[in-house]
């Protein structure tokens, strides 16, 4: 590989074996083992798209027909002389060979529009049908050489097959005779340097004329083949052999075809092994759940949640602290500091490797949005310096290294340099460490170094392209956390960590002293910065989370709302046209006792039920105006407690009714705007409420105990479907879950699709993937909130 690029110290070998265990051909392996990093950003970019091609082909379309085949290359090499032939098993392998590349080539032509870049590569297969049915004709499924391979083959096998029997019968007969004279006892005939033969006892012998082939391991049996046979067995030898020259004459021509084709099949190997490096990286793509980093044109790394994937690979992802960073031109230098252990040499390799391998093609283990630049060359200096076999010293080593790098670095380079300027005098290394840094950072490239220094902290804090970073400590349980955070610098934690292991009280105080008021100062803000930080990133998540499910519950009552005061829009309508049909009806009922009274001249009778009916009449116009009256207005003012028709409790009105006739109200601490017609003033209104107080929230624990940790989304339609899990993660972010289910099921893909969409940037999600296969698989999708 590339020297430019410091793969060795950063693990990159170790990467490529993993890689290797997907490879499925020889040249696929020699193709990955030999790999270089690309060039040109066009190449780059379409590398890149080629892996995703696969990787998404691998992930939900059918399985992929790439299989392995053996090594040609011998066998291939044999064919290029002339008069040679290549061995059957040779042919039999070029011939799966050739099958797969037509099963690769027509799967890919069914999805040319699918996989445009792969139909690209798979153009290039010529899978050679003419030259398959020439192979095809002379093997049978498992690899042996068919009978009627030729004509002359078959008749030869059909000679042989027929005078074996005649020798069989003959040896039968002659055995048959001698056990009935009582001079054998076995009647099985035995097979001898592949020739029949009949078992006697020493003693027997004579009783045969033949010859001995072979005799037992005592020498006490005797294996003869007898005179009347010696001379069939001889014409099978010479079938045989006769038979061995046909088979060679059908190698030879079949072998003379391969040859006029030889151009091809070292395309179609040299394809096969491109396509399998390709597959075998989109296979590492989707174990370590990775995505494809942009190429940023403008010169800007910027690392979103990236983890090392060799950490990946040992530990599920949850256990990987994950690393964010950026670097421009304006951050050309980044100075990492904080406690031993804490995690500084990792995050030196993280971005190293995943630099290196976003160069050479691959995906890397981040989330969408980050980019590389095209980098030139990589450099590390990490690791043990010390150089036994020159006779280096670690500090005369890491020098050594470092020049090195000043040599070959460019302003198109990332340099990593761990504990630099360390192994000599504090004083000397931190000037040497400022002047080489100073030195990379004036030639423009990226730089990442790492140290325990305090004069470097100081040094980045001066420098206009160069800036501190470190790597946070849990002050209280007094370990490192592993995150990184941009900006402050870093302490060491050395006193802290050594009161954890129980050092003496006295020499840590004796310690504190030595190491001077000022230093001591700058070390104590910097651990109490530290916590600031952590505590206001701890009330800032809480509070988030917090105005979100106040925003969801808003949202959901409004909806409530929306649909009460519509139903109440519909009812008042409905009263208003009973009411009508009601007085049309009392007038008809009025003229009816009218006519009645007139009719039976006033009798008593009929003037007591004239009256009765009135009465009726009178009820039910007094029931109508009091349902009209729940219509009309309410005389309502601030602070009176109302009821809300259709709806539990009691709320309290804040503001007067507005130009739309809403009145605001306090209903179960969330603010809401409800018509004024649809409240009811509270018996207890007599005495006003304080007023309530502008912002109210809501505390965690008033989530509902019926949030579960998995939501169903089947059947429904993608934009209800994305608004159902809005609400969702803001009810099981607020009920503590840390991992719920999202049920979408199979089906064409959509669904699951614009989910992960809506997924990639929602506020609650912290990282999300798709089911295993004893969790739903694709069906459901695993979502860590944050």
């Amino acid at each position: 590989m590339d020297n430019s690029f410091n793969t060795i110290s950063l693990e990159f070998d170790i990467v490529i074996e993993e890689v290797l265990t997907h490879i499925v051909s020889q040249e696929g392996k020699e193709e990955m083992t030999s790999l270089t990093a690309f060039n040109k950003k066009d190449l780059l970019k379409k590398e890149l798209d080629r892996v995703t091609e696969m990787a998404a082909l691998l992930r939900y379309d059918d399985p992929f027909p790439l299989q392995g085949y053996g090594d040609l290359g011998p066998h291939i090499e044999k064919a290029t002389f002339e008069g040679s032939f290549i061995n059957p098993p040779g042919l039999f392998m070029l011939l799966g060979f050739l099958r797969i590349g037509e099963k690769i080539k027509k799967y890919i032509n069914q999805r040319r529009d699918k996989y445009p870049l792969l139909k690209k590569i798979t153009n290039t297969f010529n899978y050679l049908a003419s030259l398959q049915q020439e192979i095809g004709k002379i093997f049978d499924s498992q690899g042996n050489i068919k009978p009627r391979a030729s004509q002359k083959l078959y008749t030869l096998q059909k000679t042989i097959e027929s005078t074996h029997i005649k020798v069989r019968r003959k040896l039968e007969a002659t055995l048959k005779a001698l056990i009935s004279q009582g001079y054998a006892r076995d009647e099985n005939l035995v097979i001898r340097q592949g020739r029949l033969a009949l078992p006697l006892k020493e003693e027997n012998r004579s009783r045969v004329k033949g010859i001995v082939i072979d005799q037992s391991a005592s020498g006490a049996t005797l294996f003869v083949e007898p005179l009347e046979v010696i001379e069939l067995n001889n014409q099978i030898r010479e079938l045989e052999s006769e038979k061995n020259r046909e088979i060679e004459r059908i190698l030879k021509e079949v072998t003379r075809k391969v040859r006029d084709n030889i151009s091809d099949i070292r395309t179609n190997i040299k394809t096969f092994g491109f396509l399998d490096t390709i597959y075998a990286k989109a296979q590492f793509s989707l174990q370590l759940d990775c995505i494809p980093a942009e190429i940023n044109r403008k010169g800007k790394l910027k690392l979103i949640n990236g983890r090392h994937p060799l950490l990946l690979l040992r530990n599920s992802k949850d256990e990987v602290v994950p690393l964010s960073l950026e670097m421009d031109q304006n951050r050309r230098t980044v100075i990492i500091t904080g406690p031993n252990a804490g995690g500084k040499t990792v995050a030196l390799k993280t971005v190293g490797l995943l630099s290196l391998m976003h160069n050479f093609g691959f995906h890397i283990p981040a989330e969408e949005g980050s980019s590389f630049p095209f980098f030139s060359g990589i450099f590390a200096a990490i690791g043990d310096h010390q150089s036994i076999q020159h006779d280096l010293s670690t500090f005369s080593s890491h020098i050594e290294t470092l020049n090195g790098i000043l040599k070959k670095s460019d302003a198109s380079s990332l340099v990593l340099v761990d504990e630099i300027g360390s192994s000599t005098d504090p004083t000397e290394g931190a000037a040497l460490a400022e002047v080489i840094l100073e030195y990379l950072t004036d030639m423009g490239c990226l730089t990442l170094a790492s140290t325990h220094m305090g004069a470097l902290k100081v040094f980045a804090s001066q420098h206009q392209y160069i800036e501190n970073g470190s790597m946070l400590f849990d002050s209280e349980k007094l370990s490192p956390s592993y995150r990184f955070q941009m900006g402050l610098p870093g302490s060491s934690y050395a006193f802290e960590i050594a009161q954890k292991y129980g050092m003496n009280k006295n020499i840590l105080s004796k310690a504190r002293k030595r190491v001077g008021e000022e230093r001591g100062r700058l070390d104590t803000l910097i651990v109490q910065l530290e916590k600031e930080i952590q505590r206001s990133s701890r009330l800032s998540k809480e509070a988030e989370i917090k105005h979100l499910k106040l925003e969801g519950l808003v949202n959901l009552y409004q909806e409530r709302l929306d649909e009460i005061t519509t139903q109440g829009q519909e009812k008042k309508k409905k009263i208003v046209e009973e009411a009508e049909n009601f007085l049309k009806n009392a007038n008809v009922e009025i003229e009816n006792i009218i006519k009645a009274i007139k009719e039976k001249q006033a009798e008593k009778s009929a003037i007591k039920a004239a009256k009765e009916t009135l009465a009726q009449q009178k009820e039910k116009i007094k029931q109508l105006q009091r349902n009209k009256e729940c219509a009309k207005k309410v005389p309502l003012g601030k602070g009176d407690f109302v009821f809300w028709h259709g709806h539990a409790g009691k709320g309290t009105i804040i503001s007067e009714p507005d130009s739309t006739e809403r009145v605001l109200v306090d209903w179960d601490g969330v603010r809401l705007k409800v018509p004024r017609q649809e409240l009811e003033l509270s018996s207890a209104s007599g005495q006003k409420q304080q007023e309530v107080p502008e912002a109210n929230l809501l505390s965690v624990n008033d989530v509902s105990d019926t949030i579960r940790d998995e939501i169903d989304l089947r059947g429904m339609r993608a934009e209800d479907a994305v608004f159902t899990v809005d609400k969702y993660l803001s009810d099981a972010a607020m009920a503590g879950f840390q991992i719920v289910r999202i049920i979408h099921g199979k089906g064409t893909g959509i669904l699951r699709e614009v989910i992960g969409r809506h997924l990639r940037n929602h506020s609650l999600v912290k990282d999300f993937r798709l089911g295993k296969w004893n969790e739903g698989d694709t069906g459901v999708t695993i979502v860590e909130i944050k």
